[in-house]
């Protein structure tokens, strides 16, 4: 009657409360885990998530119960997808999550839950936000050669990032390999096969009885390495043997770098294999995770594997010691009930967003109590360990009436808060680069806005900033912009690691004075803004220009190898801001007017453009590269041009055809503009032509 009463109430929470299933996004401390359904044909759950983010409720050595089950608790159902079943995803054990936020979830196919014909060989990504299922990866079901179903398996699956290279992980137990696969966790697309490692587990030569299953990445001092537990597929036990493999700035193996670790004696079952590991945030412990096998049948049995917790004495060698810290896996059968799936998290036990770093432990039990209550599933330790008593227990079904679950339960991952152990907290301000510039403004003590200020004349804003605030902690700063007028009012500027000043709503800024501020933030914590000076500025409305401007030819201008050089003397009785030339006129006949004797040959360098220019020392800053048509030459030193000046110029001319019959004339003019210190412009305009044969 009881298992009626129950079925009839999940059935109800099914057909009532369907949105609710979509278990995504996760929080801060909740489980990710996997498991088995009765059968290889059903369209049962084989993922879940339970809430175990808000634990303040969850009592000690007893089970933690749902409002579904007896006696009635206050702990959350654990959920599913709709999708997250067998009939989509096929048999799945391995989790990881990536850095997403929230993250996505990653499954890898297996065969250890007896075998069957379908999806045996893939990697699964679960959106973070949707719960949709799609497709990471295919490894095309090779069939198996040997006896054991388990050679069609994937192992284990972590996810890493290394800069901006996302990899995923993936143990196989039919090929010996380690792939590593590369893509885009933001997008729902097919990843790529980078590379593989095979492990020799010191052998001479690679051999396929031999192969990884539980996997984990370790970052210590800069190091980064992928450890890896040896699986004897053909007597079916490890002999507890871990292995690493260094890698590389963008997650790729490093060979010839596979190295034993050196484990300490293990009390339990030394050939029972492990299928998870687990590090710490400063690598200094491992958490182990064994599951139990039925003999040549190569499928998860019971009681006979444990949770084991090893630390790194000297840090980043290969020697390691027991903890000292217990985690009994169930109270059943010895305490030796693990299923394998470990993890650490930074939630504090009995606690709602409370945060430590690798506060807690959490595995998969297969018996954390029996007989009735009848408890499989996750089982949570604080990080000191202890006895069963002391542990949260948290039945995976939500059914504790029987043990459905027995032989059927798989890993578990739990959703880190990355914060707490690199702790992101506010700093001080480094440095701002302007373009090239990295030392533009540097700080010499608390924030203050830098001497420079940014000048430009209106429409005329030019350059990028990039600013360096350094946060304190295990992170880099992201900034936000804004622009503040003189009335107070702030406008939000475009931009992210770096600021384009050529944006239009700088460029098109009203001439006056304004405050660019750059806003950091370390985490989730907004750090104090600085604030830039910038003047956009409007050249003055001259209403009488006085002074007297000259332009004297130096001689007739004379043609040499293509081009025509001539040189004037500029005078001004007003001292000089600014002085332009421009080729206003250039047009080439021919006096006969047959069109025979014009080649066609137009590109803008031949018919005009200015090659070169001076104006005494200075010279403007264009290329004469024959795709740019150089119309126009300004000089400008930011201050005052030296009077009289020499003004030498040259001019490229157009080819000729070289018949005799033919006589080209060309016909120049140049446009002089002098710009006095008052911003009074006064234009010349000399003029002159040449016989071309």
């Amino acid at each position: 009657m009881k298992n009626l009463k129950y079925i009839f109430l999940l059935g109800s929470l099914i057909l009532f409360n369907i949105k609710s299933f979509a278990q995504v996004p996760l929080q801060f401390g909740d489980a990710v885990v996997t498991h088995s359904v009765n059968g290889y044909t059903g369209a049962g759950v084989v993922v879940r998530t339970i809430t175990t983010s808000n634990t303040v409720g969850a009592p000690l050595g007893s089970n933690w119960n749902t409002a579904t089950m007896l006696p009635i608790g206050n702990k959350p159902p654990n959920l599913n997808a709709p999708n997250w079943t067998f009939a989509n995803l096929g048999h799945v054990y391995g989790i990881t999550l990536d850095q997403n936020a929230p993250p996505n979830i990653y499954i890898s196919s297996t065969q250890v839950y007896g075998g069957g014909p379908n999806f045996d060989r893939k990697i699964w990504r679960l959106n973070g936000s949707s719960a949709a299922h799609t497709l990471v990866f295919d490894f095309n079901n090779p069939s198996g050669s040997g006896i054991l179903k388990s050679s069609r398996s994937l192992g284990n699956v972590k996810y890493s990032k290394f800069g901006i290279v996302e990899n995923i992980y993936v143990s196989d137990l039919h090929t010996g390999q380690i792939h590593r696969l590369t893509g885009n966790s933001s997008a729902g697309v097919l990843w790529a096969n980078t590379s593989a490692f095979i492990p020799k587990f010191g052998a001479v030569a690679a051999n396929l009885n031999n192969v990884p299953y539980g996997i984990a990445i370790r970052r210590v001092s800069g190091s980064s390495k992928l450890f890896y537990a040896r699986l004897n597929t053909a007597a079916m036990s490890s002999t507890f043997q871990i292995w690493s493999i260094d890698l590389n700035a963008v997650g790729d193996f490093v060979t010839g770098t596979e190295t034993q670790q050196l484990l300490p004696v293990i009390l339990g079952n030394p050939n029972t294999p492990i299928s998870d590991l687990a590090f710490t945030n400063d690598g200094s412990r491992m958490l182990i995770g064994q599951q139990s096998w039925n003999n040549v049948a190569s499928s998860i049995g019971a009681h006979g594997s444990m949770i084991i917790e090893i630390q790194n004495t000297p840090i980043n060698t290969t020697n390691w010691l027991t903890s000292g810290n217990s985690f009994p896996a169930g109270g059943y059968s010895a305490n030796k009930n693990s299923v394998g799936g470990v993890s650490y998290s930074n939630n504090v036990l009995q606690s709602n967003n409370q945060y430590l770093c690798d506060a807690s432990v959490y595995f998969t039990s297969d018996a954390i109590n029996f007989p009735a209550p009848y408890v499989y599933g996750v089982e949570a330790y604080t990080a000191a360990g202890g006895a069963v008593a002391n542990s949260i227990w948290i039945d995976q079904d939500d059914n504790i009436l029987n043990h459905v679950d027995k032989h059927n339960l798989g890993d578990v991952e739990i959703y880190k808060k990355p914060q707490v152990c690199n702790p992101c907290n506010c700093g001080s301000w480094g440095s701002i680069g302007l373009n090239d510039n990295v030392n533009w403004w540097v700080n010499g003590a608390a924030p203050q806005p830098p001497v420079t200020t940014l000048s430009f004349n209106q429409g005329a804003s030019t350059g990028v900033l990039f600013p360096k605030y350094n946060c304190n902690g295990d992170c880099d700063a992201t900034y936000t912009y804004g622009l503040i007028n003189s009335a107070g009012t702030n406008t939000v500027l475009l931009g992210s690691n770096s600021l384009n000043l050529s944006q239009n709503a700088i460029k098109n800024l009203p001439c006056g004075s304004y405050f660019i501020t750059i806003t950091p933030k370390c985490g989730d914590l907004q750090c104090p803004p600085i604030r830039i000076p910038l003047v956009i500025v409007c050249p003055p409305v001259c209403d009488d220009c006085k002074g007297n401007a000259t332009v004297t030819a130096n001689g007739n201008p004379t043609l040499n190898n293509g081009l025509i050089n001539g040189n004037f003397t500029i005078n001004n009785s007003l001292p000089v801001a600014e002085v332009r030339v421009v080729v206003e006129e250039f047009r080439v006949t021919s006096s006969n007017n047959n069109e025979n004797c014009l080649l066609c040959k137009n590109p803008p360098k031949t018919w005009g453009s200015i090659q070169s220019a001076t104006l005494g020392a200075l010279s403007p800053a264009f290329s004469n590269a024959i795709t740019i048509d150089n119309r126009e030459a300004v000089f400008n030193n930011g201050g005052v041009i030296p009077m009289p000046g020499s003004l030498a110029l040259s001019l490229a001319l157009p080819a000729t055809t070289g018949l005799e019959c033919c006589n080209l004339k060309v016909e120049i003019c140049l446009k002089i503009i002098i710009r006095d210190v008052n911003c009074c412009e006064k234009e010349i305009l000399r003029c002159f032509s040449f016989d071309l044969k």
